[in-house]
């Protein structure tokens, strides 16, 4: 599943990609931003501490240089906000994944 942060569908500061069994990769995290209609360099992360069906919490931030992304076991990943912006309008998430709750500040 997915979480876009940005402007638009068009227009993505933080694409945050859980690859649980994607193609050749298996509990992976791909990190990325879309501008101009193009994805930038991918980050990839391999402490994956996501188990299927189970629950889990996380804490998205960021400030003009970077997103912050906490997860449940106490890591956090450090992505380059590429876009420099303080305030993002977008917020979209896909695949298989109940969301319970969501918290904007």
């Amino acid at each position: 599943f997915t979480i876009d942060v940005g402007n638009s569908e068009e227009v993505i500061a933080l694409h945050f990609d859980f690859r649980f069994d994607y193609s050749e990769e298996k509990r992976t995290i791909v990190l990325n931003s879309l501008e101009n209609g193009s994805w930038n360099e991918e980050q990839r992360e391999t402490n994956f501490p996501f188990e299927a069906d189970q629950e889990f919490e996380m804490t998205i931030s960021f400030t003009d240089d970077y997103f912050y992304i906490n997860l449940h076991d106490g890591n956090m990943i450090q992505f380059p906000n590429r876009l420099g912006e303080n305030n993002y309008k977008f917020l979209s998430m896909c695949g298989d994944v109940m969301v319970r709750s969501i918290k904007v500040k």
